[in-house]
């Protein structure tokens, strides 16, 4: 129900802005930063109260100050109970009780900071309470200068405090994670234990033995978007996870193939982009794609113009068996890209629905007469783009 307009008399000189309803003014409130949203509500005792009823709040670490990380995230998790109290307090000259205004839409980007994840914990389960939270995002990342011998702590920590609250994590939409090493399976329990999560974003994490694949195996899961950016396994393996629309994989450290593509049934955008090493031979895509990816509609593949690869062979000519005299350098360059092309009828099933194929990173001297399989698979192909 709308607030009724704050009673002012309004003459020439005075702020007519302020004379607008709490409902209007928390409209125009929720379009800025929230910096900026809670500096506009120190203007006057009528704003003060406003930041309170915001129902759509964004707090991002890097806007706090402090002298050390602790310090820093102090004042963010301050904030954050505050703005998060479910009782608000009403404008000067109002009556009644106070409001409850429930939170519609919520975005913390907070430090991996064990003293202070409790307090966050809790206080998002008391605003999602309500059950009227729409889109509720976590990224979590680690202080500057953070120890990387502590990485796999600060992994096991997170996990013990997305199961320390699973009413938090039941509700999240979306959930960044940065630097942080995770164990065998912990990654398919996270996903399974959020309920709601449609985007999962892994930046610069790995698992503890980086020799092994990071295996995903969630079919009860609603996860439509995938990012795994410089992860470091062995490979990814995407054994069942039935609602993902976009994978996005991006790193150095991959074996061949970078990724297998099991029940996906729904995935219609990849996005593939690694170093492969020359030692490594090249992979056919029906070995990485899923015959069940009907939908497939857009592929990327960056190959980052690194085919190129230096070898020197350093050989001493020697008058005796103590000075050299002069030394010959043998230089090859190796070309290869890691797609090998395949009879076309293999990706037929796969590629009938594709309409957008983009190569980057392709190094200038090679010869592009490898794509005509992926040109006689996809019949709808409308975009065909490369880029040296």
């Amino acid at each position: 129900m709308e607030s009724p307009p704050h009673k002012l008399n309004v003459g020439r000189d005075e702020d007519r802005i302020s004379a607008l309803t709490d409902d209007l003014l928390v409209g125009i409130l929720e379009r800025l930063d929230l910096r900026e949203a809670v500096r506009a509500s120190a203007l006057s005792s009528r704003w003060r109260h406003l930041p309170y009823r915001l129902s759509r709040l964004h707090l991002e670490v890097g806007h706090f100050q402090g002298a050390t990380p602790l310090e820093v995230m102090d004042a963010f998790t301050g904030a954050a109970q505050r703005l998060l109290s479910l009782v608000v307090p009403l404008a000067e000259g109002e009556g009644g009780s106070a409001a409850i205004i429930p939170i519609k839409a919520l975005v913390l980007s907070f430090y991996m900071s064990p003293p202070h994840l409790s307090a966050i914990g809790r206080t998002v389960e008391d605003a999602v309470s309500y059950g009227k939270t729409e889109y509720l995002e976590f990224s979590i990342s680690l202080p500057r200068g953070s120890n990387a011998s502590l990485l796999a702590e600060f992994g096991q920590q997170f996990m013990s405090f997305s199961q320390a609250y699973p009413v938090a994590f039941w509700w999240l939409t979306r959930l960044t994670l940065k630097n942080l090493v995770f164990g065998h399976s912990d990654v398919t329990e996270l996903i399974n234990a959020c309920n709601k999560l449609k985007h999962l974003t892994l930046s610069s994490c790995r698992l503890v033995d980086q020799r092994s694949a990071l295996r995903i195996d969630t079919p009860c899961s609603g996860l439509r978007r995938l990012d795994c950016i410089r992860f470091r396994c062995e490979r990814i393996e995407l054994i069942s996870v039935p609602e993902l629309r976009t994978v996005l994989c991006c790193s150095r450290h991959y074996e061949n193939p970078p990724v297998r593509f099991g029940d996906v049934p729904q995935l219609c955008h990849v996005n593939l982009g690694y170093l492969a090493k020359v030692s490594q031979a090249p992979f056919m895509l029906s070995e990485c794609l899923s015959r069940s990816s009907r939908n497939l509609s857009k592929l990327n593949l960056n190959f980052f113009s690194q085919t190129v690869k230096l070898i020197s062979v350093h050989l001493h000519i020697t008058r005796s068996s103590i000075l050299p005299i002069s030394a010959v350098y043998f230089v090859f360059f190796m070309l290869q890209i890691w797609i090998q092309p395949e009879q076309p009828k293999r990706l037929t099933a796969i590629f009938r629905n594709l309409t957008d194929m983009y190569l980057f990173g392709i190094f200038p001297e090679c010869d592009l007469s490898w794509t005509l399989f992926i040109l006689e698979a996809a019949p709808a192909l409308r975009n065909f783009k490369v880029w040296m």
